[in-house]
C-alpha cells in the first residue's frame, strides 16, 4: 500500500467521528429510533392543551359574552347587598327607637337623680339625722382597713437613717 500525502474527504470526516469517538454515531442512532415516538407525544401533548384551553372557556370569541356573565352576576350581588343594607338600616332605626322609648320611660318615673339603696321608696330622698360615716357603708375601691399589710421599716433609726 501506498502512503497518501493528500488524505481524502472520507478520510477526513472519520478522522473527526473517530476523535470524538462512537458516541455520536450511538446517539444518531437513539433519536433516529426515538424521533417518531417524541413527535407523536408531542402532537397528543398540543392537542390535550388545545382541548383544555377550550374547556376552560379560552376561547376569543367567547371573550364578550363571559364578561357580560360576569358583570350581570355582579349587578346581582350588587342588588343584593343594597337590598340587605337597607333592612340593616331599618333595624338599626328600629332600635334607636326603642331605646329612645326605653329612656322617656326612665325619666317620666322621675326616679332620676336618687340614691340607689335607700331604705325608703318614696319620691323625695330622705334626710336623715344619721352621722355619714364612710365606715358603715360598703366601698369595694375604699378596701378593708384591718387587711391592709405595711411593710416594716427598714431603718432602726426613727425618721430615716442613723447618724
Amino acid at each position: 500500500m501506498e502512503h497518501v500525502d493528500n488524505p481524502g474527504y472520507f478520510q477526513t470526516i472519520w478522522a473527526q467521528i473517530a476523535s470524538v469517538g462512537w458516541y455520536i454515531v450511538g446517539l444518531g442512532i437513539i433519536a433516529l429510533y426515538t424521533f417518531p415516538h417524541i413527535q407523536e407525544k408531542y402532537k397528543s401533548w398540543r392537542i390535550s392543551r388545545n382541548q383544555e384551553d377550550v374547556a376552560l372557556g379560552k376561547k376569543t370569541d367567547e371573550l364578550p359574552q363571559l364578561s357580560q356573565n360576569v358583570e350581570l352576576a355582579r349587578q346581582k350581588m350588587q342588588d343584593a347587598y343594597d337590598k340587605s343594607r337597607e333592612l340593616a338600616q331599618i333595624r338599626e332605626e328600629e332600635e334607636k327607637e326603642k331605646k329612645r322609648q326605653k329612656v322617656l320611660k326612665l325619666l317620666e318615673n322621675k326616679n332620676v337623680g336618687i340614691r340607689l339603696g335607700n331604705a325608703t321608696d318614696d319620691d323625695t330622698p330622705s334626710t336623715s339625722t344619721k352621722s355619714k360615716s364612710l365606715k358603715t357603708e360598703y366601698n369595694p375601691l375604699m378596701g378593708d382597713s384591718s387587711r391592709s399589710y405595711r411593710p416594716p421599716k427598714r431603718s432602726c433609726c426613727k425618721k430615716g437613717g442613723c447618724g
